[in-house]
C-alpha cells in the first residue's frame, strides 16, 4: 500500500511528542508499505536529520513555509474564523505543492497529523471527489475499468493526537488578561474546527480516551484510540549507572505545559523537600529551555539543554517526576522513564491518560504536599523505589508497544 504522510513538522530530531509518534509510526508502517512523506518546516532541516527519516521512506518532500504567506494566512483567519493554530501552518504555496505531490504519488491512503493540517486535506478531498466517477453520468463498465490513476481516489485519515481545544483551554485558565481573552477566542475556534473534521476525513484517531471525550461532537464515538509506544532500546539500557541526581523531569523545555511543570517543581514542591533533605539534587533535561527554565538553575538544580540521548540522564537519576498542571495527551516522558526502571510520580492530569495502577505502577500526588511526600518516601526507602519501578516497567512492557499500536493504525489506513 502507498501511504502519503502529511506532517506539520519534520519528524526529526525526536524533541517533541508529535515527532516521536510520527517517526515511530513511519518506521513500523514502512515494513509492509511504501511511505511517502510531505513535511512542513519553518526553517532549514539538517541533512543528517533527513537521512534518519529517509531510511523508512520511498521519498521525502520538505516544504518551507514562507513567513509573509503565513502572516497573510493569519490576517485571513481573523475574517474566516479558522483557528490561529491552523493559519500558522497553512499557505497557498504549500497547499499547491502538496496537491501536486498527491497527484504525483497517487497514494492509497493519506495520513494527516493534527487538525492544523486539515486545510491541506480539504484540497485533496476536492481532487478525490472530482475524480470519482459519477454513476449517473458514466456507465458501469467505465467505473469498473477505471484505474486508480484515473480516479485518483485515496482514504484520508486524521490523527487528532490530542484535543487541542482542551489544551488551549487549560493554558487560558492559568493566563492573565489580555492573553486569557485571546486564548479563549482560540478555544472557541478550535472546538468548532475540531467538530468539522468528521466531514473531511474518512477516519480519525487520537492517543487517549480522555482526549477523545474532550472533542465536542457526537461523531467522537467513531474516533479510534491509537496509543503511543516505547522504543525497545529504552528497555535494558546499559550505560552510566552512577547516580548523580535524585530527581529528573524531562521534555521539550519551550513547550508551555513543561515550562509550567518545571517551575512548579522547583518553586513549589522542592522547597518542601529541601526542608527535610537539603541535599536533594534535581535535573531538568530537555531541549530549548526558555529563560524561565534557565533561571531555575542553582546549586541543587541542573538544567541540561539539548541532550543527544535522554537515556543517559534517566540512568543517572533515582526518581522521575512529571508534575503536569496543564496540557493534554499521553506523556511519553513517563513511558520512557518507566521503561528505564525509574519509579515515577505524577499528577492526576497525566495519570488518567496513562491507565496505570495508582500507588502500584506509579505514585500520584493531588497537591504540592502529596507530591513532596512521595519524593521523600521514595528517597528514604530503596525497596519501595524498586517496587514501584519494577511494577511500572512491567506495565509499560505489557501495554505500550509501537508495533501493536501501529498495526491498529495500518488496519485503519487500509480499511
Amino acid at each position: 500500500m502507498k501511504i502519503l504522510v502529511f506532517l506539520p513538522r519534520f519528524p526529526y530530531p525526536l524533541n517533541k511528542g508529535d515527532k516521536l509518534r510520527a517517526f515511530n509510526q513511519i518506521k513500523v508502517l514502512s515494513e509492509n508499505n511504501d511511505i511517502y512523506l510531505f513535511a512542513l518546516t519553518k526553517k532549514r532541516i539538517k541533512e543528517e536529520y533527513i537521512k534518519q527519516v529517509r531510511k523508512y521512506c520511498k521519498d521525502i518532500r520538505v516544504q518551507r513555509l514562507n513567513v509573509w504567506e503565513v502572516c497573510l494566512s493569519l490576517l485571513k483567519c481573523t475574517f474566516d474564523f479558522n483557528p490561529f493554530q491552523v493559519a500558522l501552518f497553512t499557505t497557498y504555496t504549500a497547499k499547491k505543492s502538496f496537491s501536486e505531490y498527491f497527484r504525483q504519488i497517487k497514494p492509497d491512503s493519506v495520513y494527516f497529523q493534527f487538525v492544523r493540517s486539515a486545510e491541506y486535506a480539504k484540497t485533496i478531498r476536492k481532487i478525490v471527489k472530482k475524480n470519482i466517477p459519477n454513476s449517473h453520468k458514466e456507465n458501469s463498465d467505465t467505473i469498473k475499468n477505471a484505474s486508480l490513476s484515473e480516479k485518483q481516489t485515496a482514504r484520508l485519515v486524521l490523527d487528532f493526537q490530542d484535543c487541542l481545544s482542551m489544551n488551549m483551554l487549560r493554558r487560558a485558565e492559568i493566563s492573565s488578561l489580555p492573553i486569557k481573552f485571546i486564548l479563549m477566542q482560540e478555544v472557541k475556534r478550535l472546538r468548532k474546527y475540531e467538530n468539522s473534521m468528521f466531514n473531511i476525513f474518512d477516519a480519525t484517531t487520537i492517543i487517549t480516551k480522555q482526549d477523545k471525550e474532550c472533542i465536542i461532537s457526537p461523531e467522537r464515538k467513531n474516533i479510534k484510540i491509537i496509543e503511543n509506544g516505547v522504543d525497545k532500546k529504552f528497555f535494558g539500557y546499559e550505560g552510566n549507572t552512577k547516580k548523580e541526581f535524585d530527581l529528573i523531569f524531562s521534555g521539550n523545555m519551550s513547550y508551555k505545559p513543561n515550562v509550567v511543570a518545571a517551575k512548579y517543581l522547583i518553586e513549589d514542591i522542592m522547597p518542601l523537600v529541601w526542608k527535610s533533605n537539603p541535599e536533594v539534587r534535581v535535573c531538568i533535561a530537555g531541549s530549548n529551555p526558555t529563560a524561565d527554565i534557565k533561571s531555575l538553575s542553582c546549586e541543587n538544580v541542573f538544567v541540561t539543554g539539548w541532550v543527544d540521548d535522554m537515556r543517559e540522564y534517566y540512568a543517572k537519576s533515582l526518581i522521575f517526576i512529571a508534575p503536569m498542571q496543564i496540557g493534554t495527551g499521553l506523556q511519553n516522558k513517563l513511558l520512557e522513564a518507566m521503561a528505564m526502571m525509574l519509579p515515577c510520580i505524577t499528577t492526576p492530569l497525566a495519570f488518567y491518560a496513562l491507565g496505570a495502577k495508582q500507588n502500584e505502577d506509579i505514585l500520584v500526588g493531588n497537591n504540592t504536599e502529596e507530591l513532596a511526600s512521595h519524593i521523600l518516601e521514595l528517597l528514604n526507602d530503596a525497596s519501595y523505589q524498586y517496587s514501584i519501578a519494577n511494577a511500572g516497567n512491567s506495565f509499560v512492557k505489557e501495554k505500550y508497544s509501537w508495533r501493536k499500536s501501529t498495526d491498529k493504525l495500518e488496519k485503519i489506513l487500509k480499511n
